[in-house]
């Protein structure tokens, strides 16, 4: 590896097809966040790319988009940081969160 830092999060986004839709959805979306060992930011995409399309031959659609995130943490430990992303938008923060976070359609357990 030529970096000391040779780990990167990679979030991949799906779409599966629901047999029997919940409340009334077509779709479940998914974001999946996973860890990838590469020597730079196009190695570190064209494994997540690899890793995704496998994922999907399990029966998910991948949408093609990969987003990939550097980790700064040589050793990785409790709090970590293992993911970021950063997005300008004008909305205010609860409008904020409930277009990109919290739509009421999550699949997932939130505290709020």
């Amino acid at each position: 590896m030529s970096n000391h830092e040779p780990f990167y999060a990679a979030k991949c986004v799906f779409r599966h097809h629901q047999h029997e839709p919940n409340d009334g959805k077509k779709y479940v979306y998914e974001d999946r966040i996973i860890l990838i060992h590469a020597d730079s930011m196009d190695d570190a995409i064209e494994k997540a790319e690899k890793e995704a399309n496998e994922y999907a031959d399990l029966g998910t659609e991948y949408l093609e988009y990969v987003n990939v995130f550097h980790l700064f943490d040589y050793i990785l430990h409790h709090g970590s940081e293992v993911y970021s992303e950063t997005r300008s938008s004008d909305l205010e923060p609860e409008e904020y969160i409930d277009h990109f976070h919290d739509s009421g359609a999550e699949h997932c357990k939130k505290y709020t």
